[in-house]
């Protein structure tokens, strides 16, 4: 299938879809530094062969976009028309930005990154796909707390939009975790089919309730599809049901079992131009060889010291190190645990964080080496490893994310002031991208599953089946 990626990011979902053997156009990122990331690793393809491979137009210049701006180019929207007129496009996806509906936001109503959903709208309008896969946070089915009264959540308006274009949408909640993520990671999974695929002529005028009550009809199987679907994807990987955290870090420590001196290096140069930082040298070999998803993350790569792909270490002073000593040590006591209810993979409550930790810090997290992650952010300060007193590297982070260790992040590491609003660095990217092993299963279920689903629920058995019918038929 050949695909368009909205929103890329650094392709986290269009290196999943590319795994799972689509062909892409082209993708639109407005940051410069995840665009960067994106065209190094899956256009240039400078490192590996991926099983699919970017067809990027001629005349499409490959560079960071604002999509607002493409919307207001002619020779863009031109473009768009052509393969409409073709129908030259099987998919589009994105993940428009989601601060805005983000529980863990402000969710503001009037933020201007929701209305960028509706932007990606207007280029399925135009090009006209056979399916649509939008990913996004929950908070995007919720009404905004502020909102007035009558008002529907952000994901039924997108819903209903794409219902007036002519598809049949459905929705679900599912978790990254269960395509064998190492990190429980909730997420908006809305596809849509175009009703042509259903049986009903594309061009005809068709009930916009009647396609939306029967996306809702089709949603739970489809729901209960996936999920067995994920199950299968699990074990052709060689995972096992549940990945942790230990399963994903334990070859990138800075000690071994025998050791607890790290054994650390320099990082290059170009790396960190002002010195002072250190990295990982190279991988561990675990005591048991290694689980299964570190030797899946590490197929394609042979080269066990990766000299620059994210093992720079941060550079704690002797103060935070102390006091990530102090929670490891306070995590795994019995007497603090019962004080103040701490507990791995959540996060430490407010009264040790200001009694003990004398800290401000909104949220800090230790993680259980036996389970997976939660949710990975953009605030690499926000987690901490689970018996080592430091936050995780970016290729640790990555790992969470499930991102192959051959893929190259560029950009800065870190950020802040002013330079948030023009910057992205490696830490945002990883946080910011849908999981690559999340959007293989995702893309491979579209191919295998999607269109043996939709010819079971067709609304339309023969060419005599009546408008009418068709609505009675859903109801």
């Amino acid at each position: 299938m050949k695909f368009i990626d909205l929103f890329s990011g650094c392709g986290g979902l269009s290196l999943g879809l590319l795994n799972a053997g689509h062909t892409g156009l082209f993708a639109i990122e407005r940051s410069p530094d995840a665009f960067a990331t994106l065209e190094r690793n899956l256009v240039k393809q400078e490192f590996v062969q991926l099983k699919g491979h970017y067809e990027w137009p001629k005349n499409l210049d490959c560079k960071n976009h604002d999509i607002l701006a493409r919307l207001n180019n002619s020779d863009f929207l031109n473009y768009l028309d052509e393969l409409g007129r073709k129908q030259d496009v099987d998919l589009v996806v994105g993940g428009p930005p989601c601060q805005g509906f983000s529980s863990a936001g402000k969710r503001d109503p009037n933020d201007p990154r929701n209305q960028l959903a509706f932007a990606y709208l207007q280029i399925v309008e135009r090009v006209k796909p056979k399916y649509i896969l939008m990913e996004n946070v929950k908070g995007i089915t919720h009404t905004f707390s502020k909102a007035e009264e009558g008002t529907i959540p952000v994901s039924e308006q997108i819903e209903r939009t794409l219902a007036e274009l002519g598809y049949v949408p459905f929705h679900f909640i599912e978790n990254s975790c269960q395509w064998g993520v190492p990190q429980s990671r909730s997420r908006f999974v809305l596809l849509a089919a175009r009703k042509d695929l259903f049986g009903l002529d594309w061009g005809s005028e068709t009930s916009i309730e009647a396609l939306l009550e029967h996306g809702k009809k089709l949603a739970p199987e489809v729901e209960m599809r996936v999920k067995k679907f994920a199950e299968n994807f699990m074990k052709q990987k060689g995972l096992i049901e549940t990945v942790t955290c230990r399963d994903a870090l334990e070859d990138l420590k800075t000690t071994s079992s025998s050791s607890k001196i790290p054994l650390l290096v320099d990082v290059p140069k170009e790396d960190s131009p002002k010195g002072k930082f250190m990295q990982i040298p190279a991988y561990k070999v675990p005591e048991n060889g290694g689980s299964s998803y570190q030797k899946l993350m590490k197929e394609g790569w042979e080269n066990r010291t990766l000299p620059n792909f994210g093992l720079r270490l941060p550079n704690h002073t002797t103060k935070v190190k102390n006091r990530f000593e102090s929670i490891l040590i306070h995590i795994e006591a019995e007497g603090m645990i019962k004080r103040f209810n701490l507990a791995r993979g959540k996060t430490l409550p407010i009264l040790y964080r200001k009694e003990i930790l004398k800290s401000q810090k909104h949220s800090l997290t230790v993680l259980d080496p036996k389970k997976p992650s939660g949710t990975v952010t953009t605030l690499p300060d926000d987690m901490l490893h689970y018996d080592e007193p430091r936050i995780l590297t970016v290729r640790e982070m990555a790992r969470l994310q499930s991102f192959p260790d051959w893929f190259h992040f560029e950009g800065p590491y870190t950020t802040g002031g002013n330079l948030r609003k023009i910057t992205c660095p490696k830490y945002t990217q990883v946080g910011n991208a849908v999981p690559p092993l999340m959007a293989e299963g995702l893309g491979l279920f579209i191919v295998k599953e999607l269109p043996t689903l939709i010819s079971k629920h067709s609304l339309q058995r023969n060419k005599q089946v009546t408008e009418p019918e068709i609505a009675q038929l859903i109801c």
